[in-house]
């Protein structure tokens, strides 16, 4: 912690100074990942002075580096040119998250003026969503033809890249689509003479392309594997994904769903404007506004069953009943979302939710009804020993009756939506994680509210 204040104090002098000299000097033994963290302290202005006086290759290490709002602003302040070059120093995974953030004239621009090799893989990584396998892969593997020898491929994997780990070779047909893979360890154990069609693995871990990231996290958790190729619906091998690639997916999925839970989206970290960040709660936040108006509406056409003096002592246990149930049923659909992003849950395995979590509401919900009943009756029969409630025993009874019994059920009802409403989601392409949100909270309060004054009606009056 010491070391990266004293390289911010000595940052700070220097920007401070407009020594553009002492800057260089400060950033010239400095590490990319602590420039990057002193970016969120800067200005505009500061940021890109320190780009202009950073190497293209450093400065490429400090963009990757940077968080997502942060970057989107410094890759909006720079120039054509500038960006060019920090583009041009990126591996072509991270050069199409970059390109992604611009204007597609502008990226456009970059494209053509960088190497036509790592723009053809760059190229390719834009065409897909960039939570999809195609979008998070990279292009640059070491694939050969099966009649090639155990020798021919010791002496490429020498020429290939030394910035990518290797640990395994792909083996391709004339098409270019996959066979297998050749680990490096089969490559040192066989003879050089020996072709690679006989020394292949022919099951290699794979994911499709278009597949969405969290299938790709699933899929490489379950085998245990290194790593996994991407290839197209035809078999053709396009890129891999290794496991090293997958630690920024799973913390970005993993932020997705929180976000989506709390009721907003990673979408207004993408920049560090507040007005947008207002404006992505808001959108969610207002129509849970009108939920709440509906549950008003339902206490205010239920008033006109009840005197004035026990529609008071009906209403006051109504946060506590909706309360509950949607606690409840914000546990049974973490749970499941849970399953989801960890693969232990398939779309297709509603069934085994129903049984496990079914069984849990079905278990939870005369508890908190006996409960809500028993805490309630001691409440109302206090108040009454008080003189704080005019209510009689019976009718106090009553209303603890109904309590518990809309408790009950209540739970019951916001369980089977918390089971059923991610699946649904789920195969509607909604993210599930949406049915722990605002939005379906305020619908459990809804619910729970119309259930508990039905039940009221039916036994108090």
């Amino acid at each position: 912690m010491s070391e990266q204040l004293t390289f911010y104090e000595a940052l700070r002098s220097a920007l401070d100074g407009g020594d553009e000299q002492a800057l260089a000097a400060v950033l010239a033994d400095a590490r990319a990942a602590d420039i990057a963290e002193s970016f969120e302290l800067l200005s505009d202005e500061e940021r890109s002075r320190i780009f202009f006086a950073l190497p293209p290759h450093t400065a490429a290490e400090v963009v990757i580096l940077l968080d997502e709002a942060v970057r989107g602003d410094v890759v909006e302040e720079l120039d054509t040119q500038a960006l060019t070059e920090i583009v041009q120093e990126l591996a072509p995974d991270d050069a199409a998250d970059v390109l992604g953030e611009l204007p597609p004239e502008e990226a456009g621009h970059i494209l053509e003026n960088i190497e036509s090799e790592m723009s053809d893989q760059v190229g390719l990584l834009m065409k897909y969503e960039s939570d999809t396998a195609g979008g998070i892969m990279t292009p640059e593997v070491v694939a050969l033809p099966a009649a090639k020898t155990v020798g021919d491929a010791v002496e490429y994997v020498r020429q290939a890249s030394q910035q990518e780990e290797l640990h395994e070779i792909y083996v391709v047909d004339a098409d270019r689509k996959l066979i297998g893979i050749v680990p490096l360890r089969r490559l040192v154990t066989n003879p050089p003479s020996r072709r690679l069609d006989a020394i292949v693995d022919h099951d290699p871990v794979t994911v499709f392309a278009d597949d969405d990231q969290e299938t790709v996290v699933q899929v490489i958790r379950k085998y245990d594997a290194i790593s996994a190729a991407v290839i197209d619906r035809q078999g053709r091998l396009l890129g891999r994904i290794t496991n090293d690639d997958l630690l920024d997916v799973a913390e970005e999925e993993a932020a997705e769903d929180l976000f989506r839970m709390a009721g907003t989206d990673a979408a207004e970290f993408e920049t560090s404007s507040v007005f947008r960040a207002a404006r992505i709660r808001l959108t969610w936040l207002l129509p849970c506004m009108v939920g709440t108006l509906m549950t008003a509406s339902v206490l205010m056409v239920s008033e006109r069953k009840f005197d004035a003096v026990l529609f008071g002592a009906l209403a006051a246990f109504v946060p506590m009943i909706g309360g509950m149930s949607g606690n409840s049923g914000i546990q049974i659909s973490t749970v499941i979302i849970r399953g989801f992003a960890t693969g232990d849950m398939g779309s297709s395995r509603i069934s085994r939710a129903l049984r496990r979590e079914g069984r849990i509401a079905l278990a939870m919900a005369p508890v908190c009804g006996l409960v809500a009943w028993l805490l309630s009756s001691l409440g109302l029969y206090a108040l009454h020993s008080l003189g704080a409630n005019p209510e009689s025993g019976h009718e106090s009874a009553r209303i603890a009756r109904a309590v518990g019994i809309a408790m009950t059920a209540a739970i019951l009802v916001s369980g089977t939506l918390a089971i059923g409403l991610p699946f649904l989601f789920r195969r509607l392409n909604i993210d599930p994680a949406i049915a722990s949100g605002p939005l379906v909270t305020t619908m459990n309060d809804v619910i729970a509210a119309s259930i508990y004054m039905l039940l009221a009606v039916a036994v108090v009056t």
